[in-house]
């Protein structure tokens, strides 16, 4: 049996059952005028599979629970649950990342050998690790905190510009301490860099979904301000003003480069676990070509490197330190496979040589 409201024709009242043999959902607390049966019974598991997962996700956390109420499934009449300061979602019934979206089979990136027993899994779907949203799917680091990459789809023909007006939430579906919150990003200049931009999932019938889905924290990584309201943003605008022009399909791949070498950081104290904040990161464009159907693709790496160590704020001054300007690349795949430990697959590569993009060619991609 389910509970829901009669809104479709999978709903029909149930007044024939007497209310000794009604067997109720765990956690149930109505009559049985309140019982419908529901004929969909895939749909009637993966409700359970949320409600289980959320039950588990806040029995772990229970002494955080300062905020009260149970775990969401988003911006309903009760509001999320929290943890702490930070709301929690568990994102049902997101259809995330479609893998024949560019019209040629597309899959997700795979992890190398040094960093696949480092993935999050998570605990609604046991043996899963694929976190998905509306219009994209997300793959975290559990040592990191953060993600390995964001994967989104594009559709340049239906995008729209919906408000800002998301608040950031902890991802319900896999453990609290393998993702950062706001004791991360709080008093300093660190911004909730978003992976996935949050305009680039915001198309079709569920934009404005995927605008909300966009502010969890697992979309975030720590990306200084200076790295992600400037140049960072002029290559988010590109690739997104180059798909809405064309009304072309993009996906793009984005996410952190992790080095042993990162600073560790922890916000002063702030945060019970230090982590490390990641002095590059990169951002994959692959379209289908518009005569072969076959697929090509670009690949950027952007430092922050030279904006951390000058923040005084964040570390010590280096001692003479006197930093230039960070660099954007437009690298070949197979550089950044090395640097990553991530794998694409057959993507086209349209790059050969690494190529150092300037304002002076105002940060244009080369090929795209």
């Amino acid at each position: 049996m389910g509970i829901g409201s009669i809104s479709g024709s999978s709903f029909y009242t149930n007044t024939q059952i007497p209310e000794s043999s009604i067997s109720r959902p765990e956690g149930f607390e109505g009559t049985s005028k309140d019982v419908f049966v529901r004929d969909d019974s895939k749909e009637l598991k993966q409700e359970q599979e949320y409600a289980s997962a959320g039950r588990l996700f806040m029995s772990k956390h229970k002494g955080g629970n300062k905020g009260g109420g149970k775990v969401g499934g988003g911006r309903g009449p009760q509001g999320p649950g929290r943890v702490g300061n930070d709301e929690v979602n568990m994102y049902p019934n997101r259809p995330g990342y479609d893998r024949t979206f560019l019209g040629k089979e597309l899959p997700m990136p795979t992890l190398g050998d040094s960093i696949k027993d480092k993935v999050a899994m998570r605990t609604d779907k046991p043996g899963e690790c694929e976190l998905t949203y509306t219009n994209f799917s997300v793959v975290m680091n559990k040592e990191r905190k953060q993600c390995f990459f964001t994967i989104c789809n594009i559709d340049g023909s239906q995008s729209t510009d919906p408000p800002r007006n998301g608040s950031w939430q902890i991802d319900g579906r896999i453990p609290r301490d393998c993702q950062l919150g706001n004791e991360a990003y709080s008093n300093n200049d660190i911004d909730k860099g978003h992976m996935v931009r949050r305009l680039d999932p915001c198309w079709g019938r569920n934009a404005q979904q995927a605008n909300l889905d966009s502010f969890s924290y697992c979309n975030a990584t720590l990306q200084h301000a200076d790295l992600n309201q400037k140049e960072w943003l002029e290559l988010e605008n590109h690739v997104l003003d180059s798909c809405r022009a064309a009304g072309d399909k993009y996906t793009v791949i984005t996410g952190p480069i992790f080095s042993e070498n990162d600073p560790k950081f922890d916000n002063h104290g702030r945060m019970s676990e230090p982590t490390q904040i990641p002095m590059k990161f990169f951002k994959t464009v692959v379209w289908a070509d518009d005569k072969t159907g076959e697929l090509k693709s670009a690949s950027f790496v952007l430092s922050q490197e030279d904006i951390i160590n000058r923040d005084g704020g964040l570390f010590k001054s280096k001692e003479g330190f006197e930093p230039g300007r960070f660099s954007i690349y437009q690298v070949p795949q197979s550089q950044l496979e090395q640097m990553t430990d991530l794998h694409f697959g057959n993507i086209g590569d349209i790059t050969t040589d690494a190529v150092k993009l300037t304002a002076a060619n105002g940060y244009t991609p080369q090929g795209l």
